[in-house]
């Protein structure tokens, strides 16, 4: 138990045996001491491994290290110690934080600590089970819409880890460019080069508009002091700008500004062009539609108009042709009866009869009918004459054929028709001659 106790004491401790310098003796926080501490009395098992972070070492259980880091469950294999930076940019109070997770699954986060831990847990593999990965990022992505400003100062400090394993600084500035938030500016200036660079471009993957990165680059290349650029790192820093996701104004001010680079100006000339021609074929082609619109609308009115009117001309063109073939079987009746040699022996009362006869099959409307070219009673008034006429006629043959069977047998079909009409027009005109 006192080994245990003696081993426990001493998570913290200096060993020569990694760095040529002793590295610093730190007290450890009591909340790790406590929870290694309880561990232990857990699982009945020492501390087995010494990881050293930033001279400071940490005296830990393997299996609850490993469970948690892919990293650590690599770089532990067969060994009992391993220095965890550099390279890596994670500092001995972050790490403590860490260890303390990877017993207890707890962490305590806040604004300024979380670019930090958020950075450890990608560069530790923290990534399985209930992992510190997850944790982090839903921390990040909640408190970056609340205050972001502190959020940013402590990613500036990591970087460019920071923002090469998870896009923080680039994901605070969209947040504040969103709020309207430009007091990251003054520590935009601060930034290496490098940096600003790296920055540049992530937030031209992030940002659908660019006229905000215009303003960050313009700003960073007016107030920079602390080192002087070369052409090579100017060009690249004003090549983060997209050109078509400018607006004109912006884009406009772009090429007369003369803190741009040079090839950004004419590239930016050139996207001045074709955004203008664009817009001129946009516009003449929207007027070209809206004309072949009309003038398409104008020509189905038109074929519309000309298909009605040719119908009702043909309906017209046959009615009419209808009535004059009516007309010319009225006459053709009339002079055949006309003509025949009953009629034709007649004394006078019977060419006043034959004057009328004639006068009653001409067939002349009045001028308020309907029967004209194109009349909608024409085709009526013609057939119920014809109808009347007919009717009369298969009366007549009717009792013909019933009062002289036994002469008809006797006589051809031609005979038996021709008699059956004189017996119909000659009811026809005596009834007539009774009524004048």
């Amino acid at each position: 138990m006192k080994a245990m106790k003696h081993a426990i004491e001493t998570i913290y401790e200096e060993d020569h045996s990694f760095s040529s310098s002793p590295p610093s003796i730190s007290s450890s926080p009591p909340s790790l001491h406590s929870i290694v501490n309880a561990w232990s009395l857990h699982s009945s098992s020492e501390p087995n491994v010494l990881i050293l972070v930033q001279g400071t070492c940490f005296r830990l259980h393997q299996d609850r290290m490993i469970s948690q880091s892919s990293y650590l469950k690599q770089h532990l294999m067969g060994v009992s110690n391993v220095t965890i930076s550099p390279p890596l940019n994670i500092t001995a109070e972050t790490f403590a934080a860490v260890a303390g997770f990877c017993y207890t699954h707890k962490v305590h986060l806040t604004p300024s600590n979380i670019a930090a831990m958020r950075v450890a847990a990608e560069l530790l593999g923290m990534t399985e089970g209930d992992n510190l990965w997850e944790v982090t990022e839903s921390y990040f992505e909640r408190v970056v819409g609340v205050d972001a400003s502190m959020v940013i100062r402590s990613c500036f400090t990591m970087l460019p880890e920071s923002e090469t394993t998870a896009s923080l600084v680039s994901r605070c500035i969209e947040a504040m460019i969103w709020n309207g938030d430009v007091s990251f500016l003054d520590d935009v200036v601060e930034m290496h080069a490098q940096d600003f660079r790296m920055v540049a471009s992530y937030l031209n993957k992030r940002l659908p508009n660019h006229d905000a990165l215009y303003k960050i680059i313009d700003h960073y290349l007016k107030e920079i002091k602390h080192e002087k650029l070369t052409d090579e790192e100017h060009t690249e820093i004003c090549n983060n700008l997209d050109c078509s996701k400018l607006s004109c104004h912006i884009l406009v001010e772009c090429i007369q500004n003369p803190r741009m680079s040079l090839k950004f100006i004419m590239r930016a000339i050139l996207m001045e062009h074709l955004k203008t021609r664009r817009s001129l074929v946009a516009t003449a082609t929207t007027a070209m539609r809206e004309t072949e619109q009309t003038s398409l609308m104008e020509i189905l009115q038109q074929d519309t108009t000309h298909c009605h009117t040719t119908h009702i001309e043909d309906a017209m063109d046959s009615t009419y042709y209808r009535i004059q073939s009516l007309e010319n079987e009225l006459r053709n009746m009339k002079n055949h009866i006309q003509h025949h040699p009953r009629f034709m022996n007649g004394n006078k009362n019977n060419n006043a009869l034959n004057q009328e006869r004639s006068t009653s099959f001409h067939f002349e409307p009045p001028e308020d009918s309907k029967i004209r070219r194109g009349g909608r009673g024409s085709i009526s008034s013609s057939s119920f004459f014809l109808d009347n006429i007919t009717a009369k006629k298969h009366n007549k043959m009717e009792m013909f054929h019933t009062n002289k069977t036994s002469s008809n047998k006797t006589k051809s079909f031609p005979y038996k028709f021709i008699s059956s009409f004189k017996n119909v027009f000659g009811c026809r005109i005596q009834q007539q001659t009774k009524r004048s």
